[in-house]
């Protein structure tokens, strides 16, 4: 399909949409403007011109280039394995940061953000890695350091690996992949109004219709059976925190089948009634809440713990992250056994995790970036959340080393030998320990809930052809089926059997990320030629 000289759409279909967008901002604008002023209906079309000139160019963007030429380049895209994934993922989030296409909003060219910025950040973040953080902010720091995989254990350099190799699980590979995710399908869906799931974010990399829905079909089951697994992950791994802190802060026994179900029971019922409420009442006032009482439990620790010793080792820490992120990309040290057995139980597993959870985060993101740029997605979702994970662990496993290696209190070996506890045993050590070990309880409960009522929410939407409001029926659905799945895996293995059933899902997923990237570098490739002719 070609176009005319001028900017005409020959396409009818097309030529409908656009017609449709422009009645509905003619719409929009009556409702705003004074039409008792005499100039008004001028106004109103002299806008309306120019809001269908710049609707019909981005059109016209998508079929400027000769079919052969797209094909040619299409044939270009390589199988790559699980690992570089994962460096392929920020390449392509840098490339998008600097293409001619980063300040195109998300949706309507007029749009505006449906969320503020405070709740914006806060629910990417309950959705991305709330859980997390509290599990292993202090524990993952003193790990590293106690049983450091390239230095000494116990010494400065194992103290400053730690920080370095904490930075590098959870920092720019974790949020680059989301960060693919949720441009490519917020791109693809916001932009060009395809049904917003993973597979409507792949190019037709074949001219095969058959096989062409063959790919998209196995993609979407794939990223659906990812999100479940993924996800019943996490909200096992809390479930045993919550298990674990009930026992350590109230003496409460609940390390058995029946207390997990207890648990997970209450969870369920909340994170349902949470989804009743809708994504601009449940999810947002609960992430908003989450963000307000970590952002106070985290300056809490950087108060009444060593300061100036956490700011220093926080501005290290950059340093040394930026300074070995290459080299880590690419580190396996075949030759050394210890070292590749460390990185499978930690390096992997991370990685492992934050891709099954990419096709959740990346759908939930995408969904509540309406009416942002690609630039503000880019920034907002890779480069603020790993600043702040950064901050966290550097805070909370600053203070447990400094604890353990200069004031000689020993709750290393402790942390070492139950890691769900860290976060409640370095509490023990400051002051108001049972104030903020049952706010950590707390805290943890709802971020649990905003996950898991996100992760019902995404799943609905992908098992309903992409509808931005799936029905309360499905989502009760799916909210019943995680609680279970969860409860089944954890009595079934505990964090093993979770772990093993995260990874099945998580390899081929990370083919489909490599196919996402390839599409949305290959996309925006065709934004900056353009802005060069």
């Amino acid at each position: 399909m070609k176009e005319k000289e001028t900017n005409e759409i020959v396409n009818p279909e097309v030529q409908l949409e656009i017609d449709s967008m422009v009645e509905e901002y003619e719409i929009e604008l009556r409702k705003e403007l004074d039409l008792s002023k005499a100039n008004s209906y001028k106004e109103i079309e002299k806008k309306k011109r120019t809001f269908k000139a710049r609707v019909i160019e981005n059109e016209l963007e998508d079929i400027r280039r000769d079919v052969k030429e797209i094909r040619d380049e299409e044939k270009s895209i390589i199988g790559i394995n699980f690992w570089i994934s994962l460096f392929v993922t920020v390449l392509v989030m840098i490339f998008a940061f600097s293409a001619g296409e980063n300040l195109v909003v998300l949706g309507h060219p007029d749009e505006r953000p449906e969320f503020s910025n405070f709740s914006w950040y806060s629910m990417l973040f309950s959705a991305g890695m709330g859980v997390g953080i509290l599990f292993y902010g202090s524990a993952e720091p003193m790990s590293h350091f106690l049983n450091s995989p390239v230095d000494p254990s116990g010494s400065a350099a194992a103290a400053t690996s730690a920080m370095t190799y904490s930075a590098f699980h959870w920092g720019l590979h974790a949020w680059g992949i989301y960060t693919v995710c949720a441009v490519g399908i917020a791109y693809y869906g916001f932009r060009k109004r395809k049904r917003y799931l993973v597979s409507s974010s792949i190019l037709n990399f074949t001219s095969n219709k058959k096989l062409q829905t063959v790919v998209k079909s196995t993609t979407d089951l794939i990223s659906i059976l990812a999100v479940i697994f993924g996800v019943s992950t996490s909200l096992g791994v809390g479930v045993l925190q919550i298990s674990k802190g009930l026992n350590h802060v109230f003496d409460m026994e609940t390390s058995n089948f029946m207390g997990y179900a207890v648990i997970i029971s209450i969870i369920t019922l909340v994170f349902i009634i949470s989804s009743s409420t809708g994504l601009k009442k449940g999810i947002r006032i609960l992430s908003n809440l989450n963000m307000i009482i970590a952002i106070l439990l985290l300056l809490f620790v950087f108060i009444v713990g060593n300061t100036l010793f956490d700011l220093k080792v926080f501005v290290n820490s950059i340093g040394q992250y930026l300074q070995e992120l290459p080299a880590l990309s690419f580190r396996l040290n075949p030759y050394d056994a210890n070292y590749e057995n460390w990185m499978g139980d930690w390096t992997l597993s991370y990685f492992t995790w934050w891709i099954a959870w990419a096709p959740f985060v990346g759908i939930f993101i995408a969904r509540i970036s309406k009416g942002r740029t690609v630039r503000e997605l880019i920034v907002g979702c890779l480069l603020v959340p790993a600043i702040f994970s950064l901050f966290w662990f550097s805070v909370f496993g600053g203070t447990a080393i400094h604890l353990e290696m200069i004031d000689k209190i020993p709750i290393g070996g402790a942390m070492l030998k139950e890691i769900s506890v860290g976060t409640f045993l370095l509490f023990e050590q400051l002051p108001l320990s049972s104030v903020t070990s049952v706010t950590a309880l707390f805290l943890l409960f709802t971020f649990l809930v905003t996950s898991a009522d996100s992760a019902t929410f995404v799943i609905s939407m992908m098992t309903s052809e992409g509808d931005l409001d799936p029905t309360m029926r499905m989502k009760i659905t799916w909210g019943i089926v995680l609680g279970v799945l969860s409860l089944v895996l954890l009595a079934g293995g505990g964090i093993k059997a979770l772990q093993a059933a995260t990874l099945i899902f998580a390899f081929p997923f990370s083919f489909v990320l490599i196919m996402i990237a390839r599409s949305l570098y290959f996309r925006l490739s065709i934004q900056v030629k353009k802005k060069r002719s």
